[in-house]
Formats: C-alpha cells, sequence, structure tokens
C-alpha cells in the first residue's frame, strides 16, 4: 500500500477516530486529504495549526527524510538512551508494546521502528499526512491531530513516546510534556530531540548576532535569526531543546532524565573522518532545503518577497562555497515514567 497527502479522513461525530488509542484522522484511501492542507507563500503547509508555518509538502518530506538518516547517523541508532528503549520495548506475554511517534513528519522513524520492533504497534501523528513510499509494515499506522490539543485520549497507551522537530509547533512546551507523561505507560520513555536556531561558531560558542556590514556579518546567521524570530513571533517554543532537562525534572512522574549534545559542521569544511564529512554534506543539503523553507514565515512576518529571496539566496551561496565555518547543535533528552 502506497499512501500520499491525499488519503486521510475524519471518521467520528466528534472530530476523532475510532481506532484504538484514537486520534484526530484515521488513514483511508478513499478520501481526499487535501481539505487538511493548504497553499500559501508557494508552498503546502498544513490546515490545523496556525502556529506551524513550515511545509508539508513532498518536498518538505523529502528532507525530513534527509534529516532523518542524518540524525540516525549522529546517534548511531534510531533513538538515545538504547538501554532504557528496548527495557521499555522488551516483549512480554500478553501484553503489545506500543510507540507513538509526535510529529511524524515523513514517516521514515516510525516506520524504522515498525520494522526494528516488529511486536510492537507504532502510531505516527502529525498536522499533515506522510508521505509514505511503498508498504507499509503491518504493525505501523498513521493519524493527524494536532499536539497542542492534548493526548487525554491516549492516557496510559504507549511505552515510548518519540518528539523530534516539533518545538515550532507546540505552544506551550512545558503542558506538551504534562500530556506525553500521562500518555506513558508506568516504566515507558520519552524520548525528545530538536535542532537549535541558535548556530554556533567553529570552536563550537554561540554565534552573537552581527549587522549587515560589520566583519563577522553572515547571510545564513542572519536567516536563522529571523526564522527564530517569526517561530516565536506564531506562539513556537524554539527555545525548548536547551530546557527539556530541566521541564522534565520539574514533572514528578519522570525520574532517570538525561540529556545529549551533537554539534554537527554545516557543511564539510574541516577535516574529519568519513562519519563526520558524511555528517557535514548531508546537513548542508537539510539546511539548503531548510532555509527554502522558511520561505512562509518570513513572508507572513511582513517581509518583501524580493528580500526573502535575496536573503535565502545569499545564505545558500555562504552555504555551497563554504564561506562560513558554523556549527548546529542537537539536543536530546530523555525520561522514565515512575
Amino acid at each position: 500500500m502506497t499512501t500520499n497527502q491525499d488519503e486521510f479522513v475524519d471518521t467520528s461525530s466528534d472530530g476523532r477516530s475510532a481506532s484504538p488509542a484514537p486520534s484526530m484522522y484515521s488513514f483511508s484511501s478513499s478520501v481526499d486529504g487535501r481539505t487538511m492542507l493548504r497553499e500559501a507563500y508557494g508552498r503546502i503547509l498544513n490546515n490545523q495549526n496556525d502556529t506551524y508555518f513550515l511545509p508539508a509538502d513532498n518536498e518538505e518530506h523529502r528532507r525530513l527524510d534527509l534529516q532523518h538518516q542524518i540524525i540516525t547517523l549522529a546517534l548511531g541508532s534510531l533513538y538515545p538512551a538504547p538501554n532504557l528503549v528496548r527495557r521499555a520495548l522488551a516483549p512480554r506475554p500478553g501484553k503489545t508494546a506500543a510507540i507513538l511517534d509526535v510529529g511524524t513528519g515523513s514517516g521514515s522513524w516510525a516506520i524504522d521502528m515498525a520494522k526494528q520492533f516488529p511486536h510492537c504497534s507504532v502510531v505516527g501523528v502529525d498536522l499533515a499526512p506522510p508521505r509514505v513510499d511503498g508498504d507499509l509494515p503491518p504493525n505501523c499506522r498513521f493519524e493527524i491531530d494536532d499536539a497542542n490539543l492534548g493526548f487525554s485520549h491516549y492516557r496510559e497507551s504507549f511505552d515510548v513516546i518519540h518528539a523530534r522537530s516539533v518545538s515550532a509547533g507546540i505552544r506551550d512546551f512545558p503542558q506538551f510534556l504534562e500530556e506525553l507523561a500521562q500518555a506513558l505507560r508506568p516504566g515507558g520513555v520519552v524520548l525528545l530531540g530538536d535542532g537549535e536556531m541558535q548556530l554556533y561558531d567553529e570552536w563550537q560558542e554561540p554565534l552573537a548576532y552581527s549587522t549587515q556590514g560589520s566583519s563577522d556579518f553572515s547571510w545564513l546567521h542572519s536567516v536563522f535569526f529571523a526564522g527564530y524570530n517569526a517561530m516565536k513571533s506564531r506562539g513556537g517554543s524554539v527555545d525548548s531543546p536547551s530546557m527539556n532537562p530541566t521541564w522534565l525534572r520539574n514533572i514528578d512522574a519522570f525520574t532517570d532524565v538525561g540529556w545529549h549534545k551533537v554539534y554537527i559542521p554545516l557543511g564539510p569544511w574541516r577535516c574529519g573522518d568519513e562519519r563526520e564529512l558524511l555528517l557535514a554534506e548531508m546537513l548542508r543539503e537539510d539546511c539548503l532545503r531548510y532555509i527554502a523553507g522558511l520561505g512562509p514565515y518570513l513572508l507572513s512576518e511582513g517581509y518583501f518577497p524580493e528580500s526573502v529571496e535575496m536573503m535565502t539566496r545569499e545564505a545558500a551561496t555562504e552555504l555551497r562555497e563554504l564561506r562560513v565555518r558554523f556549527h548546529t547543535r542537537w539536543s536530546f533528552a530523555w525520561a522514565v515514567k515512575k
């Protein structure tokens, strides 16, 4: 079975499906899902949540597929805290372990987890239909939901909950974490991961903002800064990656909180080993696609189209020609439900 962005349907009168651990919409191959999408500023966006304004089209899903490969290579696994995850998902007589992927995007992580843990049930939820080529694993399904609405319908339904790159679409991240805690079964693990909008220099120190004309001005940094402000303006929790460990510790339901940071060069500007060079090259390509996708955010904040075109073009040139030596930092956090 091949799924695409035209195959989702509301199957219940109250807006949530009748499937186990139901979300808002369940997969259906017979109904047009374009009502969940809209065209704006030259891209296809979700039609459920005005906070999250990155595209939801096939081009963006291909970028998310690439990002998934980058993170998997950087971690050496599909997930951080592997011992905790494997313990939570270990087969048990009379029980089917369950995994929830919040903000599933293209669905890559959910599908890979379904393949790695065939005895588990995997549910991926997002604001828009995923792009899935080929047959889905029989233990994997996708549903449409807005995490800002809460997860009371998922109470104690999952053993692992994964939420990656969702901060721009979450309005109240501490409350979101409370909801995830309620959706976990005792002993379950929550996994968080997000790339920061803050860029870092070649020594992995945070870059200070500089204005055009200064000696250290960068168009790439300027675009990231503009994107950060646009996401904040729309209500996104873009500062959450660095705050997640603290917020997790503040929730009584959680224990064994951990945190891991990964710095990746933004392009192959230094001599590293083969793995680092591959990561850097892949991340450069991901970033080129990412800054192209920031257009709706910037245009919706009042930037003129010609300004957005110029900013993103110059930023892309810096990346392609390795004019800047920057790192990005990915922050991962996890916790176990008591």
